[in-house]
Order: C-alpha cells, then structure tokens, then sequence
C-alpha cells in the first residue's frame, strides 16, 4: 500500500533567495520546475519548521503580479491611491476597497 499525500498546489510556494513564489503544479522532491515569473529550479523539501531560520520569506512581486492577472485581480498598486485611500473596487471584484478605507 501506498500513502497518498494530497496537496493544493495553490499553498505551495518554493523560497528562492528569501521570496516564496507561486507555482501551477504539485511538485515531487528532485523535479524541475518553473515559477510563474519563470525561475527554474529543483524541488527540496524541508520541515516547515525552517522555513524562517534564514528570514520571512517575502512574496516575489513579479509572480504576484502574473497571479493577479490571471485571475483578474487587480493589482496592489491599482488598488491604492497616492493619498492612502483606498480605490474603488472594479466591477465583480467586491471587497472592503469599494467601501474607500484608509490604511
């Protein structure tokens, strides 16, 4: 018998030099792969308890801006005017952004 594993490749995100990235598969160890903002590298796998021993890992700007327009998200710098208000949401992207709260 085999174990079986399920994994939403949605909540995996490989650290490269100290940001986390976004992928379109699910990953085995040693497998090749490529980032939406197309870094390539091998996959490892260590305990989710030295995820931080070199630093928070920051998000990769580029992979969140290649997710965002996939999705039709808008991007974080469309979202927030000079002035720190909050602007309106686009049609179909409800959120606390219609509502204009400053942050």
């Amino acid at each position: 018998m085999t174990a079986v594993i399920y994994v939403d490749p949605q909540a995996v995100h490989p650290v490269i030099n100290g940001e986390w990235h976004r992928l379109t598969d699910v990953l085995t160890p040693g497998q090749a792969f490529t980032t939406l903002c197309g870094i390539s590298d091998t996959a490892t796998f260590k305990p989710l308890s030295e995820r931080r021993a070199r630093g928070i890992p920051r998000q990769c700007d580029s992979c969140d801006v290649v997710y965002r327009r996939d999705k039709g998200i808008p991007l974080q710098k469309e979202r927030i005017s000079t002035d720190g208000t909050r602007r309106q949401a686009k049609a179909g992207h409800e959120d606390d952004s219609a509502r204009n709260v400053r942050r």
